[in-house]
């Protein structure tokens, strides 16, 4: 048993080492946690940002198919009227 001046310390060395043990197990669980957050935020993101390329695509095209179509519309009406 150690003591301090006639003070046994020996249990709040326990509770000091329980406690820290508990700390150090915490620590290990919340960065693990941070690691599975981050890939699925990273995960998200990539995602989000494949899915906002393709929309920019998609709407890049879409003036050149809104001419195209004008443009037949223009041969048909000529065909119509020659």
């Amino acid at each position: 048993m150690k003591s301090f001046q006639h003070f046994d310390v020996s249990k709040v060395e326990e509770l000091l080492n329980a406690f820290f043990a508990k700390a150090a197990t915490y620590d290990e669980a919340r960065s693990s946690s941070f690691e599975k957050l981050s890939k699925g935020l990273l995960e998200r993101q990539l995602k989000a940002n494949a899915h906002l390329q393709d929309a920019q695509v998609k709407e890049s095209e879409e003036p050149s198919k809104i001419q195209s179509t004008m443009d037949e519309l223009e041969r048909i009406e000529k065909r119509l009227w020659i």
